[in-house]
């Protein structure tokens, strides 16, 4: 009885984390939700798909306030309106994206700003260098450093040229950066909805009254202001939502879960341009 009351009372707990996220993103009833599953493991290893394969990624979508409310009974709907349970395809090992921003068609023009956001990705070192021997050379660095605590390493050359490196912390070392980041970054993320992933952080600035024009500028200047991915920087970007499980290791899954939800005022983008003092 006791580990049903556990299972219970954690399931609650994170519907109401998708919940909230979902309503402090701004989101209307009206609006239609968009989500992309990605089966995490299939995704590090792409195959031709057959009949009796699994799908690597699905595009779903749900008007808000047709969204059941308990996490267990929530189904969207594929492009051909057929329903597919949320929970079970994250436990089969899917990850659970959204599109943050705002658009009523799955292609469609995007109407809206939701928020401003970043992802901090503690576990990866990437570094580009100009010749094989210096990548050698960096990564028996990097091997002989204990404090990184490097799980795994390669290089590979690119089309121009060049070398990329790219290692892959181990989790006790994820952890010390994850706590570094938050004292380093304390008084610029205070106001910011903080999302706790497996290997770092998404940190979302909530928007009011946004310019579609500014989006990508600013997200630009947020990645140079924080060294987070630069990749993050186009209005269609997907999400990990917060309440679901993050699988690309079976044997050790990982609740994606909200740390802090931020003020309770949206910004302006010009007061987020001026309070973290970003260059356009």
């Amino acid at each position: 009885m006791e580990s049903l009351n556990l299972h219970a009372s954690r399931m609650r707990s994170r519907s109401r984390q998708f919940r909230h996220f979902i309503k402090k993103l701004g989101c209307k009833r009206g609006q239609t939700l968009h989500f992309t599953l990605v089966h995490d493991t299939m995704a590090r290893k792409p195959t031709l798909p057959t009949s009796q394969s699994k799908t690597r990624a699905m595009t779903l979508h749900k008007p808000l306030n047709q969204l059941e409310s308990r996490l267990s009974r929530i189904t969207l709907l594929t492009p051909a309106k057929r329903e597919v349970p949320l929970l079970r395809k994250n436990k089969e090992g899917y990850a659970v994206f959204m599109t943050v921003n705002y658009r009523e068609e799955a292609r469609g023009r995007f109407k809206g700003v939701r928020a401003h956001f970043i992802d901090v990705d503690l576990n990866k070192i990437s570094e580009l260098l100009d010749t094989r021997e210096e990548a050698e050379r960096r990564m028996q660095e990097l091997k002989a450093d204990r404090l990184e605590q490097i799980q795994s390493i390669s290089v590979t050359p690119t089309k121009q040229g060049l070398y990329q490196l790219l290692a892959q912390r181990g989790k006790r070392r994820v952890r010390q950066l994850k706590q570094k980041f938050l004292a380093k970054h304390r008084k610029l993320i205070r106001g910011a909805m903080i999302v706790e992933t497996k290997n770092g952080y998404h940190i979302y600035w909530t928007i009011r009254k946004g310019s579609i024009g500014w989006f990508v500028p600013i997200q630009r200047a947020l990645a140079r202001k924080f060294n987070s991915d630069p990749k993050i920087t186009d209005l269609a970007r997907v999400m990990r939502v917060p309440g679901f499980y993050h699988r690309k290791n079976p044997a050790s899954p990982y609740l994606v879960c909200v740390k802090s939800w931020g003020r309770k005022q949206p910004f302006t983008q010009a007061e987020l341009i001026r309070s973290l003092a970003l260059t356009l």
